[in-house]
């Protein structure tokens, strides 16, 4: 993806959206998740669902006062871009920020509320946000990433917070008895290490508990995980799930993993 391009586009669409206000609404927060991350800082609010639906869809065909010079097919044309570019917003922060679970102020602020001491270890940290975001609010986070992924990745250098260069098993090992949660945000969907990280804790028969951001069955970890994992219900997850609701197709999840 053009990440420069991105940016300028989202530039384009808020003139051409100024007077529809939904989707002016919208353009905003884009801009306005750009601009906190890149100050390392989380949104101050929910992003909203970006997805254009048939209701929008029909009415801004019917609006005749909209792109008032094109004809229904070019109009059909340029929504459905439209739909294409708020559907390749994730991406762009992927790309851009380096960062793939999308928090927000309001989540993280629930969930220190909820969980006020705790003592956590995070592996494959990545440029450290969910640490960052903690931290931040007084809790006690180990973040650890190999870093492998840092020397090829623009975004490597994007650290929120220090990392401590381990593997996650080898982290595992050698903090396991020091907190009292292992985190795993975005585990990738190709690789089992998941499957081992889940089977040393469960080894462990001790109270350790293990959580991930991520979709089920999804985006985010392996088949083989999926399979393995059993989902523990914790209504204080629950609810901080619901400030991090779905803006896209995906719906990843705070998860408690038994």
């Amino acid at each position: 993806m053009d990440v420069s391009n991105y940016e300028q586009k989202l530039k384009d669409y808020q003139v051409l959206f100024l007077d529809i206000p939904k989707f002016n609404y919208l353009l905003g927060q884009l801009e306005q998740v750009i601009n906190a991350y890149q100050k390392h800082q989380l949104p101050n609010f929910i992003l909203s669902d970006l997805r254009v639906n048939t209701t929008d869809f029909t009415q801004l065909m019917a609006d005749k006062q909209f792109l008032s010079q094109y004809n229904l097919a070019a109009k059909s044309d340029f929504l459905q871009q439209f739909a294409r570019f708020l559907d390749d917003f994730r991406d762009f922060i992927q790309t851009k920020f380096g960062i793939w679970a999308m928090l927000n102020q309001p989540m993280m602020d629930c969930w220190v509320q909820l969980f006020p001491h705790v003592k956590y270890l995070e592996l494959m940290a990545g440029n450290g946000i969910l640490a960052r975001a903690l931290q931040e609010r007084g809790q006690q986070v180990i973040a650890t990433d190999n870093l492998t992924w840092a020397q090829s990745s623009a975004t490597g250098q994007q650290k929120w917070t220090a990392i401590e260069q381990l593997d996650a098993l080898t982290a595992l090992q050698q903090y396991f008895n020091e907190v009292d949660v292992v985190l795993l945000a975005w585990s990738p969907d190709h690789d089992n290490i998941d499957v081992q990280i889940l089977q040393f804790i469960r080894k462990l028969n001790s109270n350790l508990q293990f959580w991930i951001i991520g979709e089920y069955q999804g985006a985010t970890n392996s088949a083989e995980f999926w399979q393995q994992a059993h989902l523990i219900y914790d209504w204080r997850l629950a609810k901080i799930n619901r400030l991090y609701p779905a803006f896209d197709i995906v719906k990843d999840h705070v998860f408690k993993i038994g």
